[in-house]
């Protein structure tokens, strides 16, 4: 393990010194960087971020793909990390804010300190002593062979009736803790009351303190593959391999991708993740022969077991695969023994939705205090967090949710207490108005949560929206009206489940919609749209991404949002980072690519001196499409190997496709490059990318120049797919892919970023708009050049590329090296002394 500093100067010592290639070596080692000496891009990001973490930073930071990204911000944190427990350790890491006597405030922080240092040696004692042990981990609890039925369910209805709810109670006397985030859409009081016990015996002792000793560093990122490979990143480091002390690291993930019951399994692939999720409540709240056999009880014996997955999946850094490999192994469910382990984790790797939903947070126990927030692959950020907080119905969720609201009180209308009664029938009124309102509403419309209230009529604006939101998150009564619903649709179809035909409950919907309706704000804006079939549908959309952000950023020390192409990052600082501008930072470092591997152009005419535009109109010019073809087919003939073509939509491509199919100029291309074109069916994907890589791999007589790919900007391999060497030795841009202008949630979107700041120099609608442009071409770009002797070119079809306000938003290592080109001639000549340079120096 890395040896710590004889003082905690040294911290800042590594936040100050800049990176030379004298003392590079030495940084390196400073930082644990696992190979002799890192690159001078590496090390100044690893500075940059020691820096900001130490200062209590917030903000942005962009390393191109291919520079070690992830290996140097894990370092880079973990560095902070243990010099801070260095500090910690004296009682340096924080000042304390109190009245209390100097004397007295020495004593109680000594003793803080010793017992946060007892409990974190009793738990390395713990980890080392596995690590050291070559027997495999002891068997928990064997299951035993047991058939359980699918169909299985309580005769009575017992368990979906409302408990008593009094809103002048506090909070924790009114409830139990909350479900898991991903959880069924109904809970029993019996089965949140046994959900309570068993998680909090998953929980560390209640104390006046944590039990960790040094802040925890949290990384998110979008997908399970990503997570992996942070993993494996962090193996290579001295922080994940060394016997003595690896850092205790623990992964978390959905039902899906970590249950070990094989049962459970086969009804999420059969149903999906709803019907997972509710069969493994039920499994949870059953005893004996019935109960998930992974599953300890709530007891001690349970709880020790528990405690017991949680040493051996802290002890060595494992992803979610060996955790789950685990649980098989000690007869444990990992989905619960990974959250067991978060308290005494360094480091938590998770997928986004787990972090950015305070609901999830709070169901996870997830303590951000202080604590420092990695989310990798943040370029789609602003957009994950609208997404997550829009919510839309149509005309038939409206009628279901009204259906089953009657139903229920029907069942239930002689048992209900306290003021269940009194909501249930508010919640009658509102869906009766919303239905009427659909029927007659003027579409399409935008309008603030407050005018749609009014729109409602009757005695809508009379609800107490702050109220009904309390009532239905403490009493989750979605959850038990969609769960009487379910019971009652399989006492009538007793084959057929209802998780074959709604994918999402219409109550759960509604009960979205009202949480938005809570906000009065301008944040928030009601869309009603005709749709296809003539009905009306309702969309409430999150203007301000910053509301659902902020919680995050105070509680956190520091809040980094890390990505390969982060451009531009203006729109980042004034979107989520507005609220402390003083506290914001962001770095983008260069590329470890030479500059004489990259080609940039502008191309403003084609081969016939026709400018090259392609605006919306642009597509049904034929002529245009015609040099565009011909341009490609001169390109062909210079580019070596792989070359990718994106367009801004799939009707552009296809339109341009069918043109050139007519001309006989896509005949043309295929026999200088076999022709693959993006799929729109994602299971199609794989097929495509395995036979562009052939055929550049053995090309044939009569595809001697390998392969061409038509993909489409923002689809499916424009994010995600790294296109590296001979897979993209050129990159294309036809045209920019503006979104749609027309579209009602951008125009409302832009219209709020105007608001913002009316007297703001230039237009933020329209930087808005140029941003989501810019931000799609340079994600596409991005999938080419992907390590140090990588090379490629870049061509730009289109004139206004060459625009400040467009170049500008490029990332700078393509834009330091891109030109424009009046004429076509120059381009071609500049693309073949770039390959006829990069064959001579292969030779």
């Amino acid at each position: 393990m890395p040896t710590h500093a004889d003082d905690a100067d040294d911290a800042s010592h590594l936040a100050l010194a800049a990176p030379d290639g004298k003392d590079a070596e030495a940084r390196s080692r400073a930082f644990h960087f696992p190979y002799p000496v890192a690159y001078d891009v590496q090390l100044a990001l690893m500075t940059a971020l020691f820096d900001a973490i130490e200062h209590r930073r917030v903000g942005v930071f962009e390393s191109p793909t291919g520079t070690g990204k992830t290996l140097s911000l894990l370092c880079s944190a973990f560095t902070w990390l243990h010099l801070n427990q260095h500090r910690a350790a004296i009682g340096t890491a924080r000042p304390l804010d109190t009245d209390e006597p100097d004397w007295v405030v020495a004593h109680d922080e000594a003793a803080r300190r010793a017992r946060l240092a007892a409990h974190d040696a009793e738990l390395n004692d713990k980890l080392r002593a596995i690590r050291a042990s070559t027997q495999p981990a002891p068997i928990a609890r064997a299951p035993k062979k047991r058939r359980v039925d699918d169909a299985d369910a309580a005769d009575s209805d017992s368990e979906f009736l409302v408990a008593d709810f009094d809103e002048h109670r506090p909070r924790a006397a009114r409830s139990a803790r909350a479900p898991p985030a991903d959880d069924a859409p109904f809970v029993s009081d019996e089965v949140r009351a046994m959900m309570h016990a068993f998680e909090s015996s998953l929980a560390p002792p209640t104390t006046d303190e944590p039990v960790h000793t040094t802040p925890q560093i949290y990384y998110a990122s979008r997908t399970h593959s990503q997570l992996a490979q942070l993993i494996h990143e962090l193996k290579r480091t001295p922080f994940g391999r060394d016997s003595q002390e690896v850092v205790r690291t623990i992964s978390l993930g959905s039902r899906r991708q970590m249950c070990v019951n094989t049962h459970v399994q086969r009804i999420g692939a059969t149903f999906g993740m709803e019907a997972m999720n509710e069969r493994c409540l039920e499994l949870m709240e059953s005893r004996g022969q019935k109960r998930c056999p992974y599953l300890p009880p709530a007891d001690a014996a349970g709880d020790a077991k528990m405690d017991l997955f949680r040493d051996h999946a802290l002890a060595h850094v494992r992803d979610i695969e060996e955790l789950v490999a685990l649980g098989k192994e000690m007869h444990v469910c990992p989905y619960f023994g990974a959250r067991r382990a978060v308290a005494d984790a360094q480091l938590i790797a998770l997928p986004y939705n787990l972090l950015l939903q305070q609901d999830a947070r709070e169901a996870l126990a997830l303590h951000l205090d202080d604590s420092v927030v990695i989310i990798d692959e943040a370029h789609n950020l602003i957009d994950t967090l609208l997404g997550t907080y829009s919510v839309e119905l149509s005309e038939a969720h409206l009628a279901q949710a009204a259906q089953q609201v009657t139903a229920y009180l029907d069942r239930f209308a002689m048992q209900l207490k306290g003021t269940n009664e009194e909501h249930l029938r508010t919640l009658q009124v509102f869906l009766t108005a919303a239905q009427a309102y659909c029927v007659h509403a003027k579409a399409p419309d935008a309008l603030s949560t407050a005018d749609f209230v009014a729109r409602l009529g009757g005695s809508v604006d009379q609800i107490n929206f702050l109220r009904l939101e309390l009532w239905l998150k403490e009493t989750r009564i979605a959850r038990k009206i969609s769960g009487y619903a379910d019971r009652l649709w399989l006492r009538a179809h007793p084959h057929d489940p209802p998780s074959r035909h709604t994918h999402v409950h219409a109550m759960h919907l509604v009960e979205r919609l009202l949480l938005a309706l809570g906000d009065r704000t301008r944040n928030g804006r009601i869309l009603v749209a005709r749709r296809p079939d003539g009905r009306v549908g309702i969309k409430y959309i999150l203007l301000n991404p910053a509301d659902a952000f902020q919680p995050l950023l105070d509680a956190a020390r520091s809040v980094v949002l890390a990505g390969g192409t982060m451009a531009p990052i203006a729109e980042f600082e004034r979107q989520l980072f507005a609220h402390d501008p003083a506290r914001f930072t962001s770095y983008s470092c260069g590329h470890i690519v030479a500059p004489a591997n990259v080609l940039g152009a502008v191309v403003a005419s084609g081969p016939k001196g026709v400018p090259l535009e392609f605006t919306h109109a642009a597509w049904d010019n034929a002529a245009l499409l015609d040099e565009l073809g011909n341009a490609l087919s001169n390109y062909c003939n210079l580019v070596p190997h792989g070359m990718i073509v994106f367009f801004p939509s799939y009707t552009n491509l296809h339109k341009t496709l069918a043109h050139w199919r007519t001309t006989r100029l896509l005949e043309r291309l295929a026999k200088r490059k076999r022709v693959f074109q993006e799929p729109t069916d994602a299971h199609d994907v794989e097929a495509v990318l395995q036979g562009y890589a052939a055929a550049i791999a053995s090309p044939t007589p009569d595809a001697p120049k390998g392969a061409i790919l038509f993909a489409v900007v923002n689809a499916k391999l424009s994010e995600g797919i790294n296109f590296q060497d001979d897979l993209a030795r050129c990159v294309v841009m036809v045209g920019l892919p503006f979104p749609n202008a027309h579209s009602p949630e951008l125009a409302e979107r832009m219209a709020y970023m105007r608001q913002l700041d009316p007297h703001a120099k230039t237009d933020l609608g329209r930087d808005l708009y140029l941003n989501l442009c810019m931000r799609a071409v340079n994600q596409s770009m991005g999938r080419a050049i992907r390590h140090e002797h990588d090379y490629a070119a870049f061509l730009l079809l289109d004139h206004r590329y060459s625009r400040k306000e467009v170049a500008a938003r490029m990332p700078q290592w393509i834009r330091a090296q891109t030109s424009t080109h009046e004429r076509f001639g120059s381009t071609v000549r500049a693309l073949a002394a770039f390959f006829r340079e990069k064959r001579q120096g292969a030779s």
